[in-house]
């Protein structure tokens, strides 16, 4: 006769704990990997833009994002403040300000070397005025020499690629002092001039031709083209820094810059791809 064996309680105790040990280890070591797996680092691309250029980038980084599974994180500001991040941080990717003015003393000013680049378009200077023109300016920058026709503000050359070539367009004309002399105030960028004419705080500013695409600034203000022969279209570029720790992301940007930015869509922006010639 087949006889039953007992297990005494305190083993049958024992071996119940050491399953269930077993058992709750198995689920930790499982919602470990799952943690780890959603804590996995996305690549990162650091890029610093001009104010000028902010909605074109904004209009590339989604596509960018989800085709290269990173995240493209934007600093924007005037070139001046760029610059002093860039040196104090030394690190970021890509360095796409309004003109090239500013990467004539790049490396003195960052430390950081600019390696490739791409020729994204052209950015217009043009002449900002109320919305209407009630001033009846003209487009001729000799109005602004007398004191009283207009209250003009300017961009400050020390710190933006505006302000710079604000100064060599009047400087050409051999008025900027003059001008320079009559204005009620100087901004650091593009910002403070809409906010001017749409204050009331000014009549005429030197502008880049793409704010008025933006923040429906075209609700507030007109553009008036310069009546004048000097070179008001200046060529638009992005550069990957030599202090990238993706060179290889921030390359695969500017490819997809290069076919993502055709003439249709420059010109939604304000930019171009084209210079216009005049003859």
């Amino acid at each position: 006769m087949l006889k039953l064996y007992r297990m005494p309680l305190t083993k049958m105790y024992l071996i119940v704990i050491l399953c269930s040990l077993v058992l709750l280890g198995g689920c930790k070591n499982k919602k470990d990997k799952i943690v780890d797996k959603s804590n996995k680092a996305t690549k990162e691309l650091i890029v610093y833009c001009e104010n000028t250029m902010l909605n074109i980038v904004l209009d590339l980084k989604q596509a960018f994002e989800q085709q290269y599974d990173c995240t493209v994180v934007i600093q924007n500001d005037n070139s001046k403040n760029l610059m002093g991040i860039i040196q104090y941080s030394a690190v970021g990717d890509l360095y796409i300000p309004s003109t090239a003015h500013s990467f004539e003393d790049f490396y003195d000013q960052t430390g950081q070397q600019l390696t490739d680049s791409l020729f994204i378009g052209y950015n217009h200077l043009v002449f900002m005025v109320k919305k209407g023109n009630p001033k009846h300016f003209s487009g001729y920058s000799s109005q602004l020499r007398n004191k009283g026709n207009f209250a003009v503000i300017l961009a400050n050359a020390e710190s933006s690629d505006l302000g710079y070539e604000t100064k060599r367009f009047l400087k050409q004309q051999r008025i900027y002092d003059k001008v320079l002399k009559n204005a009620v105030s100087l901004t650091s960028d593009s910002k403070g001039l809409i906010r001017a004419l749409k204050e009331d705080q000014a009549d005429v500013v030197i502008n880049w031709k793409s704010n008025l695409f933006v923040n429906k600034n075209r609700n507030y203000v007109d553009v008036i083209v310069p009546q004048s022969s000097f070179n008001t279209e200046l060529p638009v570029y992005a550069t990957v820094l030599s202090c990238s720790k993706e060179p290889v992301l921030a390359r695969a940007f500017l490819k997809m810059a290069s076919s993502h930015f055709n003439e249709p869509k420059l010109s939604q922006y304000g930019f171009s791809k084209r210079q216009t010639i005049i003859f």
